[in-house]
């Protein structure tokens, strides 16, 4: 028996098993896909991610292999692109074939034992749970664990056998895109808002360039390439002959019921998946981790299983919630004309007031710093 079962080996998952190994606990970590693994999702590091690896001991590692970027380029409906520089040391671009592996392989050098296989489902007694899997053999098996935690992504197996979460609902935007290739190596994270979605673009370095296109409906083809070039004005195209590893990953909405549940905790997109627009949901995953490790040591000494829910709860929704408010007015002052033409005349007249809350956004400061009359109405003024 291990004391804790992590399901999924993703950023949520990896920083939770290294954050346990690190406080003592035995842990294991059940991934189904063998690593290095193909996932084009999630490859921009914030400045609130690279913070968060910071306090890991990790950013050294990752921004080795990194590409640096330093400002975002915005555009809404059609206005020219605001160039605005990011936060402190900027961001990070990387595949997250090799961010993930990074994490995973530090959380097992800190002791963590990783297990390949499938989730299949959970037994529960009154001190611990039986989770079966099937292993990369195709065998089924069971493994002991005092606590799970369930890491395995949006619309998870986990919070679904364990009744945290219901079938999934209607609406919800489909990312669509991957890594488009001979590219010019820019240090900029390009933005473009439209009716429905938005076009983003977010360069690896060495040629090629993260480029997703989120909207409505999952478009392929003539009808991607078309929504693009409405998107950016004729900027850019969607290319899709020269994108490698195309991924189109929807609905891009869920959240489960509840983030814990008796010895069961949810992290990452596995408690409630974040647009993209935000780009936190990497940094708020590796934040997040360090509840579980409280939670973790409140249930086997012992304590309320319901009072370690509502704390475990309490933390993720205040890290959640000031950000996706924030973005909410970013996004309303993107959407609304004459909102979107004051900002873009206070901004090529004084950048600084939309730097503030960009930092917020971005996770370098907290987001309630910007959640101000002042803040906002500086950067419309």
């Amino acid at each position: 028996m291990t004391d804790v079962l992590v399901v999924g080996g993703g950023p949520a998952g990896s920083s939770s098993a290294l954050r346990l190994a690190r406080a003592g606990f035995e842990v294991s970590v059940l991934e189904r896909a063998q690593f290095p693994r193909t996932k084009v999702c999630g490859e921009y590091v914030s400045p609130g991610a690279c913070n968060a690896l910071a306090e890991l001991g990790l950013l050294d590692a990752i921004a080795a292999e990194a590409f640096p970027l330093r400002t975002i380029a915005l555009a809404g409906f059609g206005t020219q692109p605001v160039r605005l520089r990011l936060p402190d040391r900027g961001a990070l671009s990387i595949p997250r074939s090799r961010f993930d592996e990074i994490l995973l392989e530090a959380a097992c050098d800190a002791g963590a034992t990783a297990i390949g296989g499938a989730f299949l489902d959970i037994e529960r007694s009154r001190d611990r749970l039986v989770v079966s899997y099937r292993d990369r053999d195709g065998a089924t098996r069971n493994i002991e664990c005092r606590v799970l935690v369930g890491a395995d992504g949006a619309f998870s197996t986990v919070a679904q056998r364990a009744g945290m979460a219901r079938r999934r609902g209607r609406g919800g935007r489909w990312a669509i895109g991957g890594h488009l290739t001979g590219q010019k190596d820019e240090d900029a994270l390009e933005m473009f808002v439209g009716p429905g979605g938005y076009y983003a673009r977010n360069p690896l370095g060495n040629g090629k360039v993260n480029s997703m296109l989120v909207m409505p409906d999952a478009r392929r083809g003539s009808d991607a390439d078309r929504t693009v070039i409405e998107l950016t004005k004729g900027k850019c195209r969607f290319e899709e002959d020269k994108l490698e590893r195309r991924v189109a990953v929807g609905p891009l909405r869920y959240a489960a019921d509840v983030a814990a549940r008796g010895r069961v905790l949810l992290v990452g997109d596995a408690a409630g998946l974040l647009d993209p627009f935000v780009g936190q949901g990497m940094a708020i995953a590796l934040e997040t981790s360090s509840s579980v490790v409280t939670a973790t040591d409140a249930l086997l000494r012992g304590s309320r299983s319901s009072a370690i829910a509502r704390d475990f709860a309490a933390a993720r929704t205040s890290a959640v919630r000031p950000r996706t408010m924030l973005a909410a007015a970013v996004d309303a002052v993107i959407r609304i004309r004459p909102l979107r033409d004051r900002a873009e005349r206070a901004i090529r007249r004084d950048p600084s007031h939309a730097e503030s809350v960009l930092a917020a956004l971005a996770g370098a400061v907290p987001a309630r710093t910007a959640l101000t009359p002042r803040a906002l109405l500086g950067l419309i003024a």
